[in-house]
């Protein structure tokens, strides 16, 4: 199709409940591991059904908040860990060079200087306005 249209849904993968299958297979081991805290996993099973099935559903509803789904979860989670993500810039938090803080002075050399934005800055409203007092 060259026209632009796009099909909705065309490269999803397999889903069930609208959860994909590697979200289903991490709610699993979830509860598998889950299940090392009871002394008898058979008599808490359905404790352990509901760890699966809210472990997928949390798993799916954090992918769809993102518009990349599974590269925006990888995203946060670095970020969150102190990495930068591959592919883009580092993020502000990571970045501790760029500040909000002001810079006490321009450089001369800077094309903001030799531009004379300084001025700009300075000037009053009336000035800026085209209305000069005399």
């Amino acid at each position: 199709m060259d026209s632009g249209d796009v099909i909705p849904c065309l490269n999803e993968d397999w889903s069930f409940a609208g959860c994909k299958m590697f979200e289903w297979l991490a709610g699993l081991m979830t509860s598998f591991l889950a299940s090392s805290a009871f002394e008898k996993p058979a008599t808490a099973m359905p404790i352990l059904v509901i760890v699966w099935i809210a472990t997928t559903l949390g798993m799916a509803y954090l992918r769809k908040q993102f518009p990349d789904e599974e590269r925006g979860v990888r995203n946060m989670c670095m970020v969150s860990c102190g990495f930068a993500p591959p592919g883009i810039p580092a993020p502000a938090k990571l970045q501790p060079r760029w500040s909000g803080g002001r810079i006490s002075e321009v450089g001369k050399t800077s094309m903001y200087s030799q531009l004379g934005l300084e001025d700009l800055r300075h000037m009053k409203a009336t000035e800026s306005a085209g209305l000069r007092r005399f």
